[in-house]
């Protein structure tokens, strides 16, 4: 029997408690399947369709489903996620000066849809396209959004596509080890795709990982944000969160670009138990010529890992980060990047 195509797959599920500061404490439950196509090399990259639901002491509600697929051997890759969401989040102001302290409440479904083909070794070329329908239904009637001209303010209709350039020679992609990760997006939000703004992003996000001989991965991360044209106060680059400078709150501070690195030790315990340290320089700024290093900000941070399931290497993931008079908790599922 020839095992090099043989038809395999995992389906798994389970509740989970989270907890960020973005949300508190929340509680849901996540499904995952993760198959090769009939047909593929069991070496190949498996692919995963997984659906979540979550719901959390600030009344947030969370339906998502994210997927990734690699077909005809990887030759093709389309990945993305399909969700609605009704979610409190919290605004400082706009600028590395912003001092204000609110929250708003928003619905909207969320369309991310990525499809690459191989063009290359290890090189990808294809198309995303983003949709968010932002309907704001409750501001703070003596804050920013209600008192201030702020692009955005009122909600509105987010579409747009771009163009992305993958370079990938990671192991896997969920929960790497070894290996360098490159993407390149040129993305447009206009009116000839709906929109009801008119902006351009560029991202650049560069990871590598490094097995050492203790089979511990030390794993580095360097994003770029920039922004132009007139960005809502929600499109524009935001510094914090459960992803990136872990320690601040997401869009503690948001401009038109964003520089980002963030370093990653991971160590495997025992059993099923793991622990990481982690730390991250980043900043904000208007225009380009402002990052001159005055206002960069770092995070320092350690955390555990318990693996959830073996076939899609799903990690429960706890860590704590800490800042400049900032600090956060974040107890959520998969790693960081």
């Amino acid at each position: 029997m020839d095992t090099s195509t043989v038809k395999n797959y995992s389906l798994t599920g389970f509740p989970f408690v989270f907890y960020l500061p973005e949300t508190k404490l929340g509680f849901g439950g996540l499904g995952s399947y993760t198959f090769r196509f009939k047909g593929e090399p069991r070496e190949s990259i498996s692919s995963q369709l997984q659906i979540g639901f979550a719901y959390t002491l600030r009344k947030q509600m969370l339906l998502y489903v994210p997927f990734r697929l690699h077909l005809k051997n990887d030759h093709y890759r389309t990945y993305g996620e399909f969700g609605y969401y009704r979610y409190l989040f919290d605004f400082y102001g706009i600028g590395n000066e912003a001092d204000g302290e609110e929250t708003y409440f928003v619905k909207f479904p969320r369309i991310r849809v990525n499809v690459l083909k191989k063009v290359g070794s290890n090189v990808y070329a294809g198309f995303r396209y983003w949709m968010d329908d932002y309907n704001i239904v409750e501001t703070d009637p003596n804050g920013l959004l209600e008192n201030e001209v702020i692009t955005g303010a009122r909600g509105g209709f987010f579409s747009g596509a771009g163009l992305i350039l993958n370079y990938d020679t990671r192991d896997q992609p969920y929960a790497s080890e070894k290996g360098f990760y490159a993407e390149y997006i040129m993305f447009r939000n206009g009116k000839r795709f709906g929109s009801d703004f008119e902006f351009s992003k560029i991202f650049l996000d560069l990871r590598y990982f490094y097995k050492n001989k203790w089979d511990h991965v030390l794993a580095f991360q360097s994003f770029t944000e920039f922004t132009g044209g007139d960005a809502p106060f929600n499109q524009l680059a935001l510094l914090g969160g459960s992803k990136k400078m872990r320690g601040y709150v997401t869009g503690r501070y948001r401009e038109n670009h964003m520089q980002l690195f963030q370093a990653e030790y991971r160590a495997h315990l025992f059993w099923k138990l793991g622990v990481v340290a982690f730390g991250s320089l980043g900043a904000v700024e208007n225009r380009l010529v402002d990052f001159k290093g005055e206002h960069i900000r770092w995070t320092l941070g350690c955390g555990l890992r318990l693996r959830l399931t073996e076939a899609e290497k799903i990690n429960l993931r706890v860590d704590m980060g800490f800042g400049k008079n900032t600090k956060g908790l974040y107890i959520t599922i998969g790693e960081a990047f």
